[in-house]
């Protein structure tokens, strides 16, 4: 007996439907179902506590609805109210510090010449008119240096202003400044 293609096609029709329902079957049947088949026992669920958010609410509500008033105090810097009496009837203590941060370190001391080095004199080129410093290096008439404005001398001072009395410099490493007084020779 053959089969015509109507019959043909409903056949192939239940046997996709068989195989829809046993795949459903496996994959989304019930979780009670599930654990019972493989061997578990069945429990109750326990319930979750859940906190009751009515008075939660209330009390975000009275918080938006405050007002601030002050009371003379700053809120964002720390330490006591400061009040009027308070300055009239002494000095106020130092403000509140915290000890455990480190602190910035201090600043670098101004700029020196090299050690030994002494500003003894000036004088001008006739031709430039540019004044020349004489700085004088260790004992007496061991090491003489000529020097102008805008020089370098050991390749981090730099000679800013040759003045009648004094001698300005810059160190460039560190930007200080300083200055050197004119020294007289001592008198026989």
């Amino acid at each position: 007996m053959a089969l015509t293609k109507q019959q043909k096609e409903l056949v192939a029709l239940g046997v996709l439907g068989v195989a829809a329902v046993s795949l459903w079957y496996a994959y989304f049947r019930p979780q009670g179902l599930a654990r019972a088949s493989a061997g578990m026992t069945v429990q109750a669920i326990a319930r979750i506590d859940v906190q009751d958010y009515f008075w939660v609410l209330t009390g975000l509500e009275k918080a938006q609805n405050t007002e601030y008033k002050s009371a003379g105090r700053n809120i964002f810097v720390m330490g006591p109210i400061q009040t009027a009496t308070a300055t009239a009837t002494g000095p106020v203590k130092a403000p509140f510090r915290i000890y455990n941060q480190p602190q910035p370190p201090p600043p670098p001391p101004p700029a020196t010449l090299p050690t030994g080095w002494v500003f003894y004199g000036y004088g001008a080129l006739p031709a430039s008119g540019r004044r020349q410093a004489f700085l004088k290096e260790g004992p007496p008439e061991e090491n003489l240096h000529i020097v102008s404005e805008g020089d370098l001398v050991q390749n981090h001072i730099r000679i800013l202003h040759i003045g009648n009395e004094r001698i300005d410099f810059e160190d460039i490493n560190t930007g200080q400044k300083g200055s050197q007084n004119l020294e007289t020779p001592p008198q026989a």
